[in-house]
C-alpha cells in the first residue's frame, strides 16, 4: 500500500504546552505540544509538526483526536511516497475428508478343522496360567516396593533454606516450621531425609 508523504501541523487550542501520551496497541506516544499562547489578539494553538507516518498514525486514531481536543492546523504534501508493507494473508489450506472405514470384512473364510478346536483349547488354559502368575508376580514386586521405602537425602546450610525447599517442593506452610526437629520430621514425612551441615 502506498501513500502520499505528509508534512502535518496538529493543534490543541486554550493550552500553552501539553505533553500527550496516546496508546497505540500495547505501546504509547509521547507527543509534546508547544508553543501556545493566549494574548488579545487572539488564541494560538500549542502544536507539534511531524513527517513520520506512525505518529500521524498514532495520532489521527486517538480518542483525543475522535473527541476534537486535537486538530490539524495544516498539512502540506511533500515530494515522497510512504510505502506500507503488509504480511501475505494466511489462506486456509483444506482439510482432506477422512476416508470412511468399510464395513465389509476382508479376511478369507475360515475353515474349521478338529485339531484347530482342541490347540485352541490349550492355548486358552495357557494364557489362563500365564495371566495367574503374572498377577502373583506383580503382588510379589507391590509388596517389595511397600518394604524398601525410597528416601531422598537433602543437604542443607541454614533453616530458612530448608524451609523454602519444602514450602517449594512438597507446599507446606513456613510458619508450621520452627525447628530443625520440625524441618526434620516435614521431610521424612515425605520421604525425605534432611542434612544440615
Amino acid at each position: 500500500m502506498n501513500t502520499k508523504k505528509t508534512k502535518t501541523t496538529y493543534g490543541v487550542y486554550n493550552l500553552i504546552e501539553w505533553h500527550a501520551r496516546l496508546r497505540m496497541g500495547k505501546a504509547t506516544v509521547k507527543v509534546a505540544f508547544t508553543g501556545g499562547s493566549i494574548t488579545t489578539q487572539g488564541v494560538t494553538p500549542a502544536t507539534f509538526t511531524t513527517e513520520n507516518p506512525v505518529i500521524q498514525f498514532a495520532i489521527e486514531n486517538s480518542p483525543e483526536f475522535h473527541n476534537g481536543k486535537i486538530k490539524v492546523v495544516r498539512r502540506v504534501k511533500l515530494n515522497g511516497v510512504v510505502e506500507i508493507e503488509c504480511n501475505v494473508p494466511k489462506v486456509a489450506l483444506p482439510i482432506p475428508a477422512p476416508a470412511p472405514i468399510s464395513t465389509e470384512s476382508v479376511d478369507a473364510p475360515v475353515k474349521e478343522d478338529e485339531n484347530a478346536t482342541e490347540a485352541q483349547a490349550d492355548n486358552e488354559a495357557e494364557t489362563e496360567d500365564n495371566a495367574e502368575a503374572q498377577a502373583d508376580n506383580e503382588a510379589e514386586t507391590e509388596d517389595n516396593a511397600e518394604a524398601v521405602p525410597v528416601t531422598t537425602q537433602v543437604e542443607f546450610s541454614c533453616n530458612d533454606d530448608a524451609k523454602d525447599y519444602l514450602e517449594q517442593t512438597f507446599g507446606f506452610v513456613r510458619s508450621k516450621l520452627r525447628n530443625r526437629e520440625d524441618i526434620v520430621a516435614a521431610g521424612k514425612a515425605r520421604g525425605v531425609d534432611i542434612i544440615f551441615v
